[in-house]
């Protein structure tokens, strides 16, 4: 201490030199520290600069990649064109007008009766093969959108049902219970504005469940495919779903899934539902066809009867009447005879009612952000 307070300014400069030299040595250290640390994100940074400019693509590899995208779509293209050979046969330019298409329409339906007709197919009275929305009289005509999916919808179900009619045989009976098709989105009302409340999802799945309840049935035109069967993915494959409902032996079912299986075009059957034919099948093959639709549709068993083939079952009642006033032996037998031979069907075996499920498959060429926004819309 004697040095100290004899040489004070010494020792207090001393002290600031050796505070100042620990302190740039606690710096440096920092500084190295922190060098290190730098050097090693600039050497992390140029690492991903090189890889980025490694994979920034030229214009060499960008040709490449456009030349790799136009072969794929060609090849897809081709497969396309070979899974619907019958394309051209199918489809034909929609009409402009929606009152042109429902002219079409309805031009459509009758070609279908009649063709039944000539073919000695029942179908079920005021039937309209899923269009009565828009061929029956003063139908109001569709939203001008919808005017070319309808057209479209329409050329593949007349496809599809020139192949049912094609089933048909001379020995086997056959009735067409319905016809439904699938509501296209373009049909739907304009959708409701975006301030009001949007659905949950239970809603959104209560409301569908009603709709299937309601197109489950054989009098609706319309139906919804269960989400469980249907081949549609949003954004990959798009479809448009039919439901034939027909009755007959079990062989014409047999011809129409070995027609479909043809692969001329991209028809795919999703479901089929076997059930014995009901007393609906019935009434639907003796009823009488409706004069205006179905003119000289004959009888699903055989030639129609005309009035000179019904005389002789009522001379042979009236002879009956007149055995059994009189006491006739003779007349009695014969009148019964003929009551047997009237009661005696025609045609023996069971029936059945088929109900098929079919999807007419298209593959979505939009771009994947396009098709998901698409999707997103329609939930």
């Amino acid at each position: 201490m004697q040095y100290f307070k004899k040489f004070p300014i010494f020792f207090s400069l001393m002290i600031v030199l050796l505070a100042a030299f620990v302190g740039g040595i606690a710096y440096d250290a920092y500084s190295y520290t922190n060098l290190v640390k730098q050097q090693k994100k600039l050497r992390n940074a140029r690492a991903d600069y090189d890889d980025a400019l490694a994979a920034d693509p030229t214009q060499a590899t960008i040709d490449k990649a456009s030349a790799n995208i136009k072969t794929l779509e060609n090849h897809l293209n081709s497969l396309e064109k070979s899974l619907t050979r019958a394309r051209d046969d199918i489809f034909s330019p929609a009409p402009a007008e929606s009152y042109q298409l429902v002219e079409r329409l309805r031009g459509l339906v009758q070609t279908w009766k009649r063709t039944a007709a000539q073919k000695n197919i029942a179908v079920k009275s005021g039937m309209d093969f899923g269009f009565k929305r828009y061929v029956a009289p003063n139908a109001e005509p569709p939203r001008q959108a919808a005017v070319s999916p309808l057209w479209k919808q329409a050329c593949v179900l007349n496809y599809i049902t020139k192949k049912l009619f094609e089933c048909k045989t001379e020995q086997s009976p056959m009735a067409i219970v319905n016809v439904q098709r699938e509501v296209l989105d373009s049909e739907n009302e304009a959708k409701k504005a975006t301030t009001q409340r949007r659905m949950t999802l239970s809603e959104r799945r209560a409301a569908a469940r009603m709709a299937m309840m309601r197109g489950s049935g054989d009098n609706s035109e319309t139906f919804t495919v269960d989400q469980n069967i249907t081949a549609r993915k949003p954004g990959s494959l798009d479809t448009l779903a039919y439901r034939f409902t027909f009755a007959g032996h079990t062989d014409i079912l047999r011809r129409f899934l070995n027609l479909l299986k043809n692969f001329d075009a991209m028809l795919v059957v999703r479901s089929i539902d076997v059930v014995p034919a009901d007393q609906s099948v019935d009434q639907i093959l003796n009823s009488k066809p409706e004069d205006e639709e179905t003119a000289g549709l004959e009888a699903i068993f055989g030639a129609t009867e005309t009035a000179d083939d019904q005389q002789p079952t009522q001379e042979g009642e009236g002879d009956q009447a007149k055995s059994e006033t009189s006491g006739d032996g003779a007349a009695d037998l014969a009148a019964q005879e003929q009551l047997e031979k009237i009661k005696t069907p025609v045609v023996t075996g069971n029936l059945s009612k088929f109900s098929v499920v079919i999807e007419y498959v298209e593959v979505v060429k939009e771009p994947p952000e396009k098709a998901a926004k698409k999707a997103k819309e329609e939930e």
